[in-house]
């Protein structure tokens, strides 16, 4: 197939992606904006803290995810239909295991940790434990629907893939209005909706697939070889999900016991925040990965190369269009999107924009290189040892010193550049990528862009009013800026050439 072809299809399903994101950002917004008015901070909180102690499993959905598209992938590439057959049951058989796994570790640690270790507002322990449980059934569906979504992502289907999520937006904005009508526990409710909403999502996806493609029809059969090779790479994706997810779940734990639930309810704000504006990088990178991984199983390293640097300044230039006007006002913009504003919300709004910009610009490329290959045992040990030291260096802080809730996303963002080093140390050789070009073609113009942009953003900062007059006018300035910034710093000169005729051509 011609690198052109795959440049259209790239093009075009990023494309799609980004009209799904549109759709659900909007709806997200105005969703997390009625669900804090409506369910209050308090109980906001309490969602946030509890079922994110079972949805933190979200985590390793995402790596087994990643996992499952590899090896899907790699046999569609080879075209042998009992081959693909083998993979999608082995990769099921792994996903009905781990489910058990999540089952019993939920009601065992993660009860006690939600019954005693939690800061739970009197009188709403009940409600906490049913959502807790609604919690656990809603992992076990997501689970379950792994292979079906990897399918859909390995055989590059993004129309469908787009439209399904964005009828799982419109099915949360529903939840969003039920909790105005309902005259019952709003906690409980909600919890119980969202439930629903994931059963509704697995079902069309199990239809979509065994009715397109042949290999997730009729009995699964497994391969004991092959499944042994998919849960070695799987074992190894687990233990750098499972760090993952002790360290974001850690980060939640440490602002509940040290902070109590309304931190909880700033951090849930901020995250939705940080995972609307990073849909702008995974929805063009979601049509990246099938590419890369492809390209690795016929040896294409030049592709890769280009792809990954493609891929960093992409995202990078995209995160700092969408970052930077949000975090020049801030404020104003969460005064009138929340009805209740819970403390340092803008500060760790802000703060994980930073991260943002370091793991999904300048990780994930990697990523997806890396676990192209397979051989990623290295890279999640060394990658696992350094993001679990948040944790412990942040209690210790927390402990000796009276430092603000922020300390632990500063804490944070310095250990996240610390282990992109790490990152770039090992999977660069890995995938032929040479190091010093790598440098001065991506990382060097990724800086001084962003340098640039800061320094202007904060010039800018100090002719901040509260006004819808200046919001717009000082967001076109600074878009304007970035993007001139972009041009001249960011770019190398074929780029420039290539930018300049396409708007020539327009024109």
């Amino acid at each position: 197939m011609s690198q052109l072809t795959d440049n259209k299809r790239l093009a075009k399903n990023t494309l799609l992606l980004y009209l799904r994101m549109f759709v659900m950002m909007g709806i997200g917004v105005f969703t997390s904006r009625v669900i804090l008015g409506t369910l209050g901070v308090s109980d906001y909180g309490v969602y946030n803290v509890v079922a994110g102690a079972i949805m933190m499993v979200g985590f390793i959905k995402s790596s087994f995810a990643s996992a499952s598209s590899r090896f899907i992938t790699i046999s569609i590439g080879k075209g042998d239909s009992d081959e693909m057959k083998l993979t999608f049951g082995g990769i099921m058989a792994i996903q009905c295991l781990l489910a058990f796994f999540i089952v019993i570790l939920a009601e065992t640690l993660g009860l006690w940790l939600v019954k005693t270790q939690l800061v739970i507002p009197e009188g709403r322990l009940f409600a906490a434990l049913v959502v807790y449980q609604f919690s656990v059934i809603s992992c076990i569906v997501n689970i379950v629907k792994i292979p079906y979504n990897a399918e859909i992502i390995a055989h590059e289907k993004m129309s469908a893939f787009a439209y399904i999520s964005i009828l799982d937006a419109i099915l949360r904005l529903l939840v969003a209005y039920s909790l105005f009508i309902t005259p019952y526990d709003k906690l409980i409710i909600y919890g119980l909706l969202l439930l629903l909403v994931d059963i509704i999502d697995f079902t069309i996806w199990y239809f979509y697939c065994i009715n397109k493609f042949n290999e997730t029809r009729g009995r699964i059969k497994v391969n004991r070889a092959l499944s042994k090779e998919v849960m070695k790479y799987t074992s190894w994706t687990l233990t750098g999900a499972v760090t993952n997810m002790t360290c974001n779940q850690g980060i939640n734990f440490l602002l509940n016991i040290f902070f109590g639930p309304v931190v909880n309810a700033a951090r849930g704000v901020a995250f939705s925040v940080q995972m609307i504006i990073q849909n702008f990088a995974t929805n063009f990178q979601t049509a990246l990965n099938p590419q890369i991984v492809k390209c690795y199983a016929n040896s294409d390293y030049g592709r890769i190369s280009q792809l990954v640097s493609l891929g960093t300044k992409f995202s990078f230039y995209l995160l700092l269009l969408i970052s930077m006007p949000v975090i020049l006002k801030i404020d104003f913009l969460l005064s009138i999107w929340l009805v209740e504003v819970p403390q340092y919300t803008s500060s760790f709004i802000i703060l994980l924009l930073m991260i943002n910009l370091i793991h999904s610009a300048f990780a994930n490329p990697l990523i997806f290189a890396i676990n192209a290959t397979g051989d990623i045992k290295v890279f999640q040990i060394a990658e696992g040892i350094c993001l679990i030291l948040i944790i412990p260096i942040s209690y210790l802080l927390y402990k000796l010193f009276n430092f603000s809730p922020n300390l632990i996303f500063i804490v944070y963002l310095i250990i996240e550049g610390i282990t992109q080093i790490v990152r770039s140390i090992i999977v660069l050789p890995r995938v032929k990528i040479d190091a010093l070009q790598y440098i001065r073609k991506v990382v060097i113009p990724i800086v001084v862009v962003f340098i640039i942009v800061i320094a202007a953003t904060f010039f800018l900062k100090n002719f901040s009013d509260d006004t819808w007059t200046n919001f717009v006018l000082l967001t076109v300035i600074e878009v304007l800026i970035i993007l001139g910034v972009i041009f001249l710093f960011g770019l190398s000169n074929y780029e420039k050439q290539f930018v300049l005729s396409k708007i020539k051509n327009r024109i």
